[in-house]
């Protein structure tokens, strides 16, 4: 799949759900990117699983799904659980969230990304691949990550030129990390674009 294919499918679908009704400025997205890696070091910290969906059997109360088998739940295993949440949630799932945002902003500012070798359209997998971020530049510690996240995608205001690589960069290295998890980024992305499908006008939120 091509990197702006996806970038395509993401914007559109933040427009239909409200989130370019208005104009917004760079600032504001960087501070939702930024909200993304934020998010993503508050289920570090709280040990929780790189991907996880939680459980809402009892009632109102979610949790964690963390049944080990069958003899813990009937639907352990199963892929139809009527209590599973739809949600893909956790560590890997905030990284790409903020993955998403960037490629929505790239599709409102109509970025394209090239292959610098060949100069075709760049396929999403080169991310993690051939063009990635250098592997020795993206830490396996997930809070060193989002320290350089969080820098990468500030020097998009910081920089004069406003140049866009700051935040291939950082969405590069969120792929190569996610891969270097054993989880395909581009599977993972695309659940979690799905699942956005569904949600309400702007997710419920103000901006």
């Amino acid at each position: 799949m091509l990197v702006n294919e996806l970038t395509e499918m993401i914007h559109q679908n933040a427009k239909e759900h409200g989130w370019w009704d208005e104009k917004r400025s760079t600032n504001q997205i960087v501070a939702l990117i930024h909200s993304e890696w934020s998010e993503a070091l508050e289920e570090a910290r709280a040990g929780r699983p790189l991907v996880y969906y939680n459980c809402t059997e009892d009632g109102n109360a979610i949790a964690p799904c963390d049944v080990k088998d069958e003899t813990e739940c009937y639907y352990f295993g199963k892929p139809d659980c009527p209590y599973r949440s739809k949600k893909p949630e956790g560590i890997a799932v905030e990284l790409i969230d903020g993955v998403i945002r960037i490629l929505d902003f790239f599709g409102e500012c109509g970025i394209e990304l090239d292959d610098p070798e060949t100069g075709n359209p760049a396929e999403v997998e080169s991310l993690w691949g051939k063009n990635s971020a250098d592997e020795d530049d993206v830490p396996d510690d997930a809070a060193e990550l989002i320290a350089l996240l969080h820098a990468h995608t500030s020097n998009i205001i910081i920089d004069d030129k406003h140049d866009p690589l700051n935040l291939v960069q950082a969405m590069s290295m969120v792929l190569v990390w996610i891969n270097r998890q054993g989880i395909d980024p581009l599977k993972l992305m695309l659940e979690k674009h799905e699942y956005n499908k569904t949600r309400p006008y702007k997710h419920g939120k103000n901006f």
